[in-house]
């Protein structure tokens, strides 16, 4: 499963959490201003129950009550409010023409509470807190409180329409006011589509904002990645830049650079100090291998003298090839290794080092397979190509069975020049074969054999194709096959 970047995962919790406190907010919005619809209803019921209190006033005679709602409400007005009067015994005394056919006035809850701050006062009196409002009393007269018990409301659903009840009685009747709330209803309908449709349009600016502040946020990351990857080892002296306006990033920043510079002074002084050491000690051993010439020369042949001056003899000249070694490493860890291009015909080259390959193979009895095509040519540098291309034939002699064979094979193609050697031993164990190319590390064959060496060989011979603007890979490795493959640019191809 692929891990989704940090970038997108900070726009999408952005917008997921912005998600959250939007929906919440909206809800919150739309409870409120249900709660204040259906208070600005109960209000509207009890101002036209204060104000028309002779809607009860006269018993058996309530045209008039829907004379007063065609008044108010005009035609046709049976859709936006519905009217019941009901006595203390439950006598229904009217409906009005309106009143929804599947709601049983019977079944609604019409018992009051007494308020006990109703006081009854005279036209010109204070009236107290629970009062409604004056006008004509139960019976009709002027300057009493219409009604005295405290109003309840309630919403109910018909087939129709939903209503918005609201109950108000004096103490011998109850009055029903229904208002249709397909109105309110609208209006929240309006506002909740609205949130609806703007709630992903906020989302989707909420996540491009996320994901802008998180790509300003790692801005300073990438140029710590973009640097880091140009620092090699003729290259330490990139350095990562300190951005402005965050100083969080600038000292992280700040630190690693810091480090950087440590890392390169390390580097090189440690390159400074082979290349040195190799340089001082090219002279001396010169002239061991001289005096050890000569002493061989002068030697008793067959001595036990001229065997020791033998032995010292070949010693020397490993020295002065590891020393030679590692002088080539250190000039190409500090990208100055020496390159005197001239064409080179590889070709000739690698059927001479097959050759010299034959005669360290004599005692194991290799066969060669030569796959080489006339007269390939390139700009190299003839003595370090040589070694590489020779380390790469002593290689596969050293680590190969006894009988087995070698195979070299040249191809141009693509502008690139291919050379592949493969032998048939015992091969490289998978464990091993990270580490092949590390300095002095030397890989004991898989049937348990030491092989003769010092771990230098493909290392340098890997840096002086690098130098040449190739690779060497090992290209695979099992049981009975081993194939390295290097390949060099070839411009005139």
């Amino acid at each position: 499963m692929r891990t989704l970047s940090f970038r997108l995962k900070i726009a999408l919790y952005s917008a997921a959490i912005s998600g959250l406190v939007l929906v919440a907010f909206g809800g919150t919005a739309w409870w409120l201003v249900r709660q204040q619809k259906l208070e600005s209803l109960d209000t509207e019921i009890r101002a036209l129950g204060a104000r028309h209190p002779g809607w009860i006033g006269s018993r058996g005679n309530y045209q008039r009550l829907d004379d007063a709602l065609k008044f108010i409400f005009g035609e046709p007005h049976e859709n936006q409010i519905i009217l019941l009067v009901k006595d203390t015994d439950g006598t229904i005394q009217h409906t009005s023409s309106g009143w929804p056919a599947d709601l049983d006035p019977a079944q609604l809850d019409c018992v009051l509470a007494d308020d006990a701050s109703a006081v009854t006062l005279g036209g010109g009196a204070r009236r107290g807190p629970g009062s409604m409002g004056r006008g004509f009393g139960p019976r009709g007269g002027m300057g009493q409180v219409a009604f005295t018990k405290i109003p309840r409301f309630q919403t109910v659903r018909t087939a129709q329409a939903e209503w918005r009840l609201g109950f108000l009685g004096t103490a011998d009747t109850t009055l029903v006011i229904g208002l249709n709330l397909a109105g309110p209803r609208a209006e929240l309908n309006r506002l909740r589509n609205a949130f609806l449709l703007v709630l992903p349009m906020a989302l989707l600016l909420v996540g491009l904002g996320g994901w802008h502040v998180a790509g300003r946020a790692l801005s300073p990351l990438r140029a710590i990645v973009d640097t880091a990857g140009r620092v090699t080892a003729s290259g330490l002296d990139q350095r990562i830049p300190i951005p402005s306006g965050n100083p969080e990033m600038a000292g992280v920043i700040q630190v690693l650079n810091r480090m950087m510079d440590r890392l390169e002074a390390s580097f090189r002084q440690a390159i400074r100090f082979s290349a040195d050491a190799s340089h001082e000690l090219k002279t001396p051993l010169a002239v061991m291998q001289g005096e050890l010439e000569h002493a061989l020369q002068a030697a008793v042949p067959g001595s036990k003298e001229q065997q020791t001056f033998g032995a010292l003899l070949e010693e020397t000249q490993r020295l002065k090839r590891i020393i030679r070694s590692l002088l080539l490493l250190a000039q190409a860890d500090a990208g100055r290794l020496p390159l005197v291009r001239q064409p080179v015909n590889l070709t000739e080259m690698l059927q001479g080092i097959i050759e010299d390959a034959k005669i360290l193979a004599e005692e194991t009895k290799l066969h060669f397979e030569a796959e080489l095509p006339a007269d390939v040519t390139l700009s190299a540098d003839r003595a370090l190509l040589h070694t590489a291309c020779f380390n790469l034939l002593v290689n596969a002699v050293k680590y190969n069975a006894p009988d087995g064979r070698v195979h070299v094979a040249l191809t141009t193609q693509n502008g690139w020049i291919t050379l592949t050697v493969g032998n048939s031993g015992s091969g490289i164990a998978p464990a091993e074969q990270p580490k092949i190319f590390d300095r002095f590390h030397r890989v004991t064959a898989a049937d348990g054999r030491e092989v003769e060496g010092i771990g230098l060989g493909l290392s340098l011979a890997r840096e002086i194709v690098r130098a040449h603007g190739g690779e060497l890979i090992l290209q695979e490795s099992v049981p009975g096959w081993t194939v390295f493959q290097l390949q060099l640019p070839h411009p005139a191809e």
